[in-house]
């Protein structure tokens, strides 16, 4: 940790911790040789472990007062640190995973509830009679979702050192606007008597600067001269320190927020977003005569789906690219001073549609349900910045639910409601994308694909099922199996599926609007494409056929009881934008090994057209 405080020869530690919990010990004791100190909350959900590794001595006073602040429980040992001044603590939370708790320091972390560290080396200040001013806060936060739920144990680790000087700044910690200035004081105490320290003795430095954005790097959020005047220049937090004699004897910590005296502008940041997201290079490529003649009547966004498995230059333009280049932008906005009041009562974060399989960004006023009031921010479609409401982005990419990718997840408002990661079971490698290579393997699969008013149900010789059992719900129940629908933008879905080569299934194939539909089956061990054709279908007419890996050429049986043979077609895979591929050489991880498959669909279709 990069901390640093008043040398110590010889001290006596004082460990208070914050009585918003209830502690086992209910009167002054002592607990000779102790090294752990075993403390409650008030319901008696978990118990908080706190070991000192050293093996000190330790007294505790469960009754300790601290004006201002309320009663404490005064943990103290006797012990001697001529090295650092921090203290080696073990903290367990039993009831609890190691996962399922962090600990914060003022607020920010020191562990995350995903890490798996227990063992830390606190610092403490020392020298220290007005603890509000000088004690080092700590909290251990339970994050448990279980039937516990959550739990508070915050603490302040304070030294006592006897004949010795404790400096400290004031203001300890500062939230000001953009444009403001902070005056620093460093002020010591010594045997209860404070006084204030020139500032020629003192060397001002600000350090740990850290922008709003994540993706801002090297930002300095504000400089601090002589005399201790802190003048903010970007919006993020910092830490300002004091240096006497070449050692740090004190920090404080200062946020800075965005000035409040300029209103919201949420047109002026689709004004900004339609200037600064580029159009994707279909649109380019395809006015030079460069785009594949098949892939020139697409809709650019699929066509660039397809195009960015043989193409680099088009993979920032899938949906998930554009998704991130637009999380960026907003993320920049809300850091940047001149920028920031834009965003100003609106909140934004990823979401998705068509059971997982699109991805996009939504702006909302904070507080309200964006499902009802965001404004949907997605350049994939048509390849270019555009801008609608959530009611017209969800009919096209129904259902809608907060992005339920792993690194997402409760990591922003729009993705904290539990009940959309139903959608995540869409496939069973939803959060491991290794295994949804695995889902082909070396037992090979077949890949299905669908498309036009028409739902996909599949039953394997078991009777468990896969795909829509009617037209909002999805059933997902065949082990090792994929499917997936998206909205066409004519009323209809695409479909993929992926099946084991180890059973039968019956797939029926029903329509929801009068209409054509196509399908295709490949097998991935033969490397073998059954085409069904376009074949006619009205509303609630069901179409069938049985999937048998050993037999290509079964037929469909249609609604008039008529019987479809396949077309049997062996795969090839022709050039695409200057690259050449072969099944062999499609070793993509995850979603996008589909996407090539799917895309050999798309072209033998144009090609037989």
């Amino acid at each position: 940790m990069n901390l640093s405080y008043t040398y110590l020869k010889k001290c006596r530690v004082l460990i208070i911790l914050i009585l918003s919990i209830t502690f086992i010990a209910s009167m002054t004791s002592t607990a000779s040789a102790a090294t752990t100190i075993d403390l409650q909350d008030p319901e008696g959900k978990y118990t908080f472990k706190i070991t000192f590794q050293n093996g000190e001595k330790i007294e505790y006073d469960p009754g300790y007062y601290v004006e201002g602040r309320g009663g404490y429980v005064n943990i103290s040992f006797e012990d001697s640190w001529d090295h650092q001044n921090t203290v080696d603590v073990k903290i367990e939370v039993e009831g609890a995973d190691i996962k399922e708790w962090e600990l914060l320091k003022k607020g920010f972390p020191i562990k995350r509830s995903y890490e798996t560290t227990d063992e830390f080396a606190l610092p403490f200040s020392s020298g220290c009679t007005q603890l509000k001013y000088c004690g080092s806060f700590y909290t251990v936060h339970v994050t448990s979702k279980g039937s516990k739920g959550s739990a508070n144990l915050p603490f302040i680790l304070v030294a006592t050192a006897d004949e010795t000087d404790d400096f400290f700044i004031t203001p300890t910690y500062q939230e000001i606007e953009y444009g403001k200035t902070i005056d620093f004081t460093l002020k010591n105490e010594r045997n209860g008597i404070y006084s204030e320290i020139d500032h020629n003795e003192v060397k001002w430095i600000v350090g740990q600067s850290k922008s709003l954005s994540e993706y801002r790097d090297n930002v300095i959020i504000g400089t601090i001269d002589k005399s201790g005047v802190f003048t903010s220049q970007e919006i993020g937090t910092c830490t300002v320190f004091a240096r006497m004699d070449g050692k740090i004897v004190d920090q404080a910590e200062v946020v800075v927020t965005c000035p409040s005296d300029k209103k919201a502008d949420l047109q002026e940041v689709i004004r900004l977003y339609q200037l600064r997201i580029p159009e994707g290079p279909y649109h380019r490529d395809l006015k030079a005569g460069d785009v594949w003649p098949p892939f020139s009547s697409m809709n650019p966004g699929y066509a660039t789906n397809l195009y960015s498995i043989a193409n680099d230059k088009y993979g920032e333009f899938t949906c998930g690219g554009y998704q991130h280049q637009v999380l960026v932008f907003l993320s920049k906005i809300q850091s940047t001073p001149g920028e920031c009041h834009l965003l100003d009562g609106y909140d934004f974060g990823p979401i998705e549609g068509s059971y997982s399989a699109h991805h996009a960004v939504v702006v909302y006023p904070k507080g309200t349900d964006w499902k009802r009031t965001g404004m949907v921010f997605d350049p994939w479609y048509h390849q270019k910045p555009e801008a609608m409401t959530i009611s017209v982005w969800e009919d096209v990419f129904s259902p809608i639910a907060g992005d339920t990718s792993p690194g997402y997840r409760n990591e922003f408002n729009s993705t904290k409601d539990p009940n959309d990661y139903q959608y995540a079971a869409w496939t069973v490698a939803g959060d491991l994308v290794s295994e949804s290579v695995e889902l082909i393997g070396d037992a090979g699969a077949l890949v299905g694909f669908g498309q036009c008013p028409v739902n996909i149900l599949i039953t394997d010789s078991n009777g468990r099922q896969l795909g829509a059992v009617d037209d909002s719900n999805m059933v997902f129940d065949i082990p090792d199996a994929f499917i997936t629908k998206m909205a066409d933008g004519e009323g209809g879905y695409s479909w993929y599926f992926i099946l084991q080569n180890t059973d039968e299934y019956d797939v029926d194939i029903t329509g929801f609007d009068d209409g054509n539909f196509e399908f295709f089956v490949m097998n991935t061990n033969t490397g073998q494409l059954q085409d069904y054709g376009e074949q006619v279908i009205r509303d609630g007419e069901t179409a069938e056929v049985e999937l048998d890996p050993q037999d290509s050429a079964t037929p469909m049986r249609m609604p008039d009881g008529s019987e479809v043979i396949p077309t049997v077609e062996e795969l090839v895979i022709p050039e695409i934008s200057g690259s050449t591929m072969t099944l062999e050489d499609i070793e993509l991880p995850g979603f996008d090994i589909l996407l090539s498959i799917f895309a050999v669909f798309l072209v033998m279709l144009f090609r037989r057209r």
